[in-house]
């Protein structure tokens, strides 16, 4: 099973634009107006990675399981869902998972449904299912434009649009700035162990994985961690070293001390991060917040901290 979800490069092979800064929040309550009252709550599971699903269909097929992942650029399918609804065939494109570059089989899916929202017209790639670890991945491509909360509490997400950017009404925050690149949101003030470190909200990883400079800044040796493999949605593997890494800091939010898997995967060169410290934050640090409130368009994340935080 993949502990990564993937990240498409279909727009990496020119330079990768920088948009304007993001800001996140950490903050005790959400703003009044960040997700109207009478929005539609959708159900979320958990898989046996600890990673975020949640009940799609397809035409008029399904429900099936997607994983919920805000580091993939596209959403994608498995090939049994794609093949058992007969979708039409689309050109084949070059994606970048963990291991590196692969060429994969793309169709043509008319219409997702999440909840009473629909996706129409998405062009996604497939994978084997044991290697997603699901039916598919809801990627940015379906989220950018969406104002959307994560609540783990409840085991719910609010899903809306948004046009006009939002004024914060909470009793207490921490505003930290964020660049994005290709629908990623990069933290670029945040530090590990007192280190810089560019940080990539990831919702559809299992664990956070960081870069070889990252573990060579942090002075952690090889010898002294424990070896695993990474294997992403082609089947292929990437060995890491996995240990711990003292505090984690997002501006003056504190994650407390954060296992993390370290090796050279291909997305790190793809974003341009591979030669500085970098980390791609994943569900077993973001479940330390009881909600997680994502404003894609606007380009604001709200980590709402525990009670008696």
């Amino acid at each position: 099973m993949p502990i990564f979800a993937p990240l498409f490069a279909a727009q990496l092979a020119a330079a990768i634009p920088v948009e304007p800064e993001t800001e996140a929040i950490i903050a005790d309550t959400l703003p009044d107006e960040f997700i109207n009252p009478s929005s539609e709550k959708i159900a979320i599971a958990q898989d046996a990675l600890a990673r975020m699903t949640v009940a799609v269909n397809i035409q008029d097929g399904g429900p099936y399981e997607f994983i919920i992942d805000t580091a993939s650029q596209r959403t994608i399918l498995s090939k049994e869902i794609a093949g058992s609804l007969a979708l039409e065939l689309e050109d084949e494109v070059n994606i970048v998972a963990l291991a590196g570059s692969t060429v994969v089989q793309t169709v043509y899916v008319p219409s997702i449904t999440v909840g009473q929202r629909s996706y129409d017209g998405l062009v996604s790639p497939t994978f084997r299912s044991s290697n997603i670890g699901a039916d598919g991945v809801l990627g940015l491509d379906s989220l950018q434009g969406q104002r959307i909360l994560f609540d783990f509490i409840g085991r719910n997400i609010a899903v809306e649009d948004t046009q006009e950017k939002l004024k914060s009404r909470s009793r207490r925050e921490i505003v930290v700035t964020a660049r994005r690149r290709s629908g990623q949101l990069i933290f670029t003030n945040a530090t590990i162990a007192g280190i810089k470190t560019n940080v990539i909200i990831d919702t559809g990883g299992e664990l956070s994985i960081g870069n070889k400079a990252l573990q060579r800044r942090l002075r952690l040796r090889s010898s002294a961690m424990t070896q695993i493999d990474l294997v992403d949605v082609t089947g292929r593997s990437v060995p890491a070293d996995y240990g711990i890494a003292k505090e984690l800091l997002i501006g003056r939010a504190r994650f407390g001390v954060i296992p993390i898997a370290f090796a050279d995967i291909a997305p790190f060169k793809a974003l341009g991060l591979d030669k500085k410290p970098a980390l791609f934050l994943g569900m077993d640090a973001l479940r330390k917040f009881d909600r997680v409130a994502i404003d894609f368009a606007n380009r604001k994340i709200y980590f709402l901290l525990p009670k008696g935080a």
